[in-house]
C-alpha cells in the first residue's frame, strides 16, 4: 500500500490526460485504500496468533488486491510513458491513443472498484478493529522456567559470570552513576535471564536490599513499581494502597533505596519509555549499589547507559555438553551411530541454550535412532514439528517479531528467501528492499536518502539481535557491518510467518516447500520466488500462469536453466546467484520485463550483455560483479551494448571489467549515483563527466595504474556530490598518489594500497566537516604532531585507518594521543599500522569502542608499557596484530594485567 497510493496521485496530478471521469474514480479509489491501510497498520502491529482467522483473511485479501491494482496501475503508466511527443504527422493518432488510453485506464478502475467494495463489505462483517485491539493473552510464561533453573543444569555461564561478578563487586567510594549499570544484551534465547538471575542469586547476600523484575514486552509500569517494594519489604508493603499513582510509588522506592546498597535486575527491557520510567526509581545508586539490565535490543541497552555486555553463543563444546546432558545426562552416554545427527542438529541450534534445551527434549520422546533424529532434525527446518517445546521456542523468539513495526516486519519476513548459513550482503539486501518498494519516500525524513533509510533498517534488525552483524577482511574494514546472517531458528520462524502470510515461495532442491504448508481451496498466487538448487519445472502452462504475478525470483547455486523470463509479466527483481553455467540465450525475452528495477547477475560468464537490456527502462540496480567463465577463478570482460545507455532511470552499476561498444558514451548516463568498476582508459575518461555521483568505488587490477590514478585525480575534483570514495589496489603492490583535492562533503575515503608522499593538506576540519571515514596510506615513517591534531579535530570522523611506511625494523618513536575538548570527539574505531607504538593518555579518544594495532617493528621488553589503554573508558574490543614469534612473548606479559572491560584479540 505504502507504494501504491503515491502513484495513485501521480496518475492524478501526472501527463496523463485522463478523463474528468476516470480521475474521480481514481479519487475513490485512493480514498478507499487509505482506510484500508490504516486498518492492516492495525492489524501488523497484533501479534500473529492473537488474531481473528477472519481478519487475517481479510488482510491475506487486502494486501493481494494491492499488488494486482498496482501492477496494473504500473504496466498503465509504462504504456502511457512509451508514448513520443506530437509532432504534425502524429496529432490524429495521438488523439486516438487519448481516446483508447482513457478506455483502457476506465475499464481498470472499474474492475479494481468492483473488487474493492467486495473486499471492503467483507470487511464490514469481520469487525477488524474489535479484533485487532484484542488485549495480549500469555497463558504462562515460557521463559519462567530460565528463573528456576537448577545451578547444577546451568552450562556455558561460568566464564560470563565470572566476569561480571568482578565488575558487579568493584567498589571505590567514587563510582559514579554510568558504572553502576551494567547492561546484558543478546539474541532471544541466549540466556540473558538465566545469568542476571545466577547474578541475582549468588550476589544479593552481599547487598542491603535487593529486587529482580521482569519489564517485558507490554508492561504494566505501576504493577513493576509495587512488584519492586513488595520485594524491598514484604512486611511493610504487602498491602500496598492501589490508589497509589506512579509518582507516588516511585518516591516510596527512592525513600527506601536511600543509603542503602542494593542490588536491582531489570530484566527484558524492550523500551526506552519503560526503562526512562523505572530509573526514576532506582537512578540514585550509591555506596557501590548495581543495576543489571537485560535486552535484546542493543539501541535500548546504550541508552540505559553503563557497561555492555554482550551475550555470546556456547562453544561447540559446550553445546555437546549441554545437548547430552538434557538426553543422555552424561557426555559419554551418546550412541556411535547418533553422533553424526547430533552435530547437525547443533549446528543448526548455533550455540543458542534455548534452542539446545528445546530440541533435546523433543527428541528425548523419540526413539533412538539416526533416522527418527534426522526426520526431528528436518521437520524443524520446515516448520512441521509440533510439539509444546517447540512452540515455546517460538513464541519466546516471536516476542522480537511482534515488537517490530510494519515496515520492518516486512523487510524481515524477505529474509525468508535465503538458505542456511547463507551470507547476506547489505548492498543487495537494501536494493531488493527498495526495488519491492519496502522503502518508500512517504517515511523518508527530509535530508535523508532512501538508501540511507534501508541502512537504518539493517541497523535496526542487528540492534534488536534479529540478524547477525558478520565480519569482513580486516584490510577492507571500515567499521561497518557489511553482512548478516539469519540465525537458523530465526530463519525457520521467519519461514513459517512467511508461508503462513504467503510472502515468499520457496523450493528447496528435494522439491519441498519451506515452512509448514496447509492446503487451501484456493491457490495463492506466488508473489516472490525463491528457488534453492531447485530442480522444480515450469513447462506447463498451469506453471507458467503461476508466475504471471510473480514480482521477485531469486535462485540459490548454479543456475543451468530458469523459467521462461516471457512469464513474468510484473517482475521486479532478477537475482540470479551463480550463472556461470548460463550463456546470454538463457536472457531470452530479458526485454519482457519493463517493471524491473534490480537485476543481478553472479557470476556472470557470457562475455556480452544482451542487446535487449536496454528495453529495461525501469532498471535502478545492475549487479554484475564477479563475471568469470565457468571453472575460472579470473574474472574477464563484459562487453556492454550501444542499447546500454538507454538505461535512463539506472542508478546503481557494480561492475568489475567492462568494455564499451563502439560509440557508448557511458558518460551520458546522467542518472547514475553509484558506480564501481575497474579501472581501464576508455572507462576513466568517461566518467569524469557523470558529475552526479555520490558513490565512486574504482579498482585497479592492472600493474600499469599510475597513469589511470592522474587521470581520476583530476575528475575527482569535478564530483562536487561525490559522498563516498574508494580507491583500491588489488595487486601487492605499493605505488604512489598525490591527490591535490577532494570533493567538499566528502564522507567517506577509502584508499588501499595508494601511499601519499606528503600529509594530505586537504585534511582539516573545514575541508571535511562531514567526513565519518578515513582510510589512507603514507609514504613516510612518523606522524607529526600537528599532522595528529588536524584528524583529531575531524568533528564527524567514527573510523580512522592510518598505514605508515614500514621502514625501521625497531620501535623508534610513540605516537602520543591526547586529550581535549575537540579531540576525536565521535571516533569510535581506530586501526594504525606502523613501527610507531601510539600511547594514550587520560581522556584521550573518549568514545573509542575498537582498537586494531598492527604492528611490523621487532617488540622488546618494556615496549607497550605506555600504551594506556586503562585510559579508553569507552573501549570493547582490542586487537593486537604482530609478525613474528619474538613478538608473542613482548606482548602477552605486557597484557597479563590489561583490564578486562573490552574483548582482547592478539594474532601473529
Amino acid at each position: 500500500m505504502n507504494t501504491l497510493l503515491p502513484k495513485l496521485g501521480e496518475l492524478l496530478v501526472g501527463e496523463y490526460k485522463l478523463q474528468k471521469g476516470v480521475k474521480g474514480e481514481i479519487e475513490e479509489l485512493e480514498k478507499e485504500l487509505k482506510g484500508m491501510t490504516a486498518a492492516l497498520h492495525k492489524v501488523a502491529e497484533t501479534p500473529v496468533d492473537q488474531l481473528d482467522q477472519q481478519v487475517k483473511i481479510w488482510a491475506s485479501e487486502v494486501r493481494e488486491l494491492s499488488h494486482d491494482i498496482e501492477d496494473a496501475i504500473d504496466t498503465f503508466m509504462l504504456k502511457c510513458k512509451g508514448h513520443e511527443p506530437a509532432t504534425s504527422f502524429k496529432k490524429v493518432t495521438n488523439l486516438f491513443n487519448k481516446f483508447k488510453t482513457n478506455h483502457q485506464i476506465h475499464g481498470v478502475m472499474k474492475d479494481i472498484m468492483d473488487q474493492v467494495k467486495k473486499v471492503s463489505e467483507r470487511r464490514d462483517r469481520y469487525i477488524v478493529d474489535d479484533n485487532a485491539a484484542r488485549p495480549t493473552v500469555v497463558d504462562v510464561d515460557p521463559r519462567l522456567e530460565a528463573m528456576y533453573r537448577k545451578a547444577t543444569e546451568l552450562i556455558g555461564i561460568s566464564k560470563p559470570k565470572n566476569e561480571l561478578t568482578k565488575r558487579l563487586l568493584e567498589y571505590d567510594g567514587s563510582s559514579s552513576q554510568q558504572s553502576n549499570i551494567i547492561s546484558i544484551v543478546g539474541f532471544g534465547g541466549l540466556g540473558k535471564t538465566t545469568l542476571a538471575n545466577s547474578l541475582f542469586q549468588e550476589l544479593k547476600a552481599t547487598f542491603d536490599s535487593y529486587c529482580f523484575v521482569s519489564v517485558s514486552l507490554n508492561p504494566d509500569i505501576n504493577k513493576i513499581l509495587k512488584n519492586i517494594l513488595l520485594q524491598l519489604d514484604e512486611k511493610m508493603y504487602s498491602h500496598i494502597d492501589e490508589t497509589w499513582e506512579t509518582k507516588q510509588l516511585i518516591d516510596k522506592i527512592r525513600d527506601f533505596l536511600n543509603n542503602r546498597r542494593f542490588l536491582c535486575v531489570i530484566d527484558d527491557v524492550w523500551k526506552k519509555s519503560a526503562w526512562d520510567t523505572i530509573k526514576l526509581a532506582v537512578q540514585d545508586a550509591k555506596l557501590g549499589s548495581k543495576i543489571i539490565v537485560t535486552s535484546r535490543n542493543k539501541v535500548v541497552a546504550e541508552h540505559a547507559g553503563g557497561g555492555i555486555y554482550e551475550m555470546k553463543p556456547l562453544s561447540d563444546d559446550d553445546s555437546r555438553h549441554l545437548f547430552y546432558k538434557r538426553i543422555f545426562d552424561s557426555n559419554d552416554d551418546c550412541p556411535a551411530d547418533l553422533c553424526g545427527v547430533t552435530e547437525k542438529i547443533l549446528k543448526k541450534c548455533g550455540g543458542v541454550p534455548l534452542a539446545i534445551i528445546t530440541t533435546a527434549c523433543l527428541l528425548a520422546s523419540k526413539p533412538r535412532n539416526s533416522e527418527e533424529w534426522d526426520k526431528v532434525n528436518k521437520s524443524i527446518s520446515l516448520g512441521l514439528e509440533n510439539n509444546l517445546d517447540v512452540d515455546n521456542m517460538r513464541k519466546i523468539l516471536s516476542l522480537s517479531y511482534n515488537d517490530l513495526p510494519f515496515h520492518l516486519k516486512t523487510c524481515l519476513l524477505s529474509l525468508s528467501k535465503y538458505p542456511e548459513d547463507e551470507l547476506i550482503r547489505k548492498d543487495v539486501l537494501i536494493w531488493d528492499w527498495l526495488a519491492e518498494g519496502f522503502i518508500t519516500d512517504e517515511t523518508r525524513p527530509a535530508g535523508t536518502s532512501l538508501q540511507e533509510i534501508g541502512e537504518s533498517y539493517f541497523s535496526e534488525l542487528i540492534n534488536r539481535s534479529l540478524i547477525q552483524p558478520m565480519s569482513v577482511h580486516y584490510l577492507l574494514d571500515d567499521g561497518k557491518v557489511h553482512a548478516c546472517k539469519v540465525h537458523d531458528m530465526v530463519l525457520e520462524l521467519i519461514n513459517q510467518l512467511s508461508v503462513e502470510e504467503d510472502f515468499v515461495t520457496t523450493y528447496l532442491s528435494d522439491g519441498q516447500q519451506t515452512g509448514k504448508h496447509t492446503c487451501t481451496a484456493q491457490k495463492k498466487k506466488i508473489r516472490r520466488l525463491s528457488l534453492h538448487n531447485s530442480n522444480k519445472s515450469y513447462a506447463s502452462p498451469e506453471a507458467r500462469e503461476q508466475l504471471s504475478k510473480v514480482r521477485s525470483i531469486t535462485i540459490f547455486g548454479k543456475v543451468d536453466s530458469i523459467p521462461p523470463l516471457s512469464s513474468f509479466h510484473v517482475l521486479r527483481v532478477l537475482q540470479l546467484e551463480d550463472c556461470s553455467g548460463m550463456d546470454k540465450n538463457h536472457l531470452n525475452h530479458l526485454d519482457k520485463l519493463r517493471l524491473l528495477r534490480f537485476l543481478r547477475l553472479g557470476h556472470y560468464s557470457a562475455t556480452e550483455l544482451p542487446e535487449s537490456i536496454g528495453k529495461l527502462e525501469s532498471l535502478e540496480t545492475l549487479d554484475i560483479r564477479g563475471a568469470r567463465k565457468p571453472n575460472s577463478p579470473k574474472s574477464h570482460k563484459v562487453l556492454f551494448p550501444m542499447s546500454f545507455v538507454k538505461l535512463r532511470k539506472l542508478l546503481r552499476l557494480y561492475a568489475g571489467r567492462v568494455k564499451l561498444a563502439q560509440g557508448l558514451m557511458l558518460r551520458d548516463m546522467k542518472s547514475l549515483q553509484e558506480l564501481v568498476i575497474e579501472a581501464t582508459r576508455k572507462v576513466i575518461k568517461e566518467i569524469g563527466n557523470l558529475t552526479e555521483l555520490r558513490t565512486l568505488r574504482i579498482i585497479f587490477n592492472s600493474v600499469k595504474t599510475l597513469e589511470l590514478k592522474e587521470s581520476i585525480q583530476t575528475s575527482i575534483q569535478r564530483f562536487t556530490n561525490l559522498q563516498d570514495l574508494d580507491l583500491r589496489n588489488n595487486f601487492n603492490f605499493e605505488e604512489i598518489i598525490d591527490m591535490q583535492q577532494v570533493p567538499f562533503g566528502l564522507q567517506r575515503l577509502f584508499m588501499h594500497h595508494s601511499y601519499m608522499k606528503a600529509f594530505p593538506c586537504w585534511i582539516n576540519s573545514s575541508m571535511l566537516s562531514r567526513l565519518t571515514t578515513l582510510s589512507i596510506c603514507l609514504d613516510f615513517e612518523y606522524l607529526q604532531s600537528d599532522h595528529l591534531d588536524r584528524l583529531a579535530e575531524l568533528p564527524s570522523l567514527r573510523f580512522l585507518r592510518l598505514q605508515l611506511a614500514f621502514v625501521s625494523e625497531q620501535l623508534q618513536e610513540k605516537l602520543t594521543i591526547h586529550r581535549g575538548a575537540c579531540a576525536f570527539r565521535s571516533l569510535k574505531d581506530f586501526h594504525f599500522y606502523s613501527c610507531m607504538m601510539p600511547s594514550f593518555q587520560p581522556g584521550a579518544m573518549p568514545h573509542l569502542e575498537r582498537l586494531y594495532l598492527r604492528i611490523w617493528a621487532r617488540l622488546r621488553r618494556g615496549d607497550l608499557n605506555d600504551l594506556g589503554l586503562e585510559n579508553l573508558h569507552s573501549l570493547r574490543h582490542v586487537t593486537i596484530y604482530s609478525t613474528g614469534w619474538d613478538n608473542k612473548a613482548v606482548v602477552r606479559e605486557a597484557l597479563k594485567d590489561y583490564p578486562n572491560q573490552a574483548a582482547l584479540e592478539i594474532r601473529w
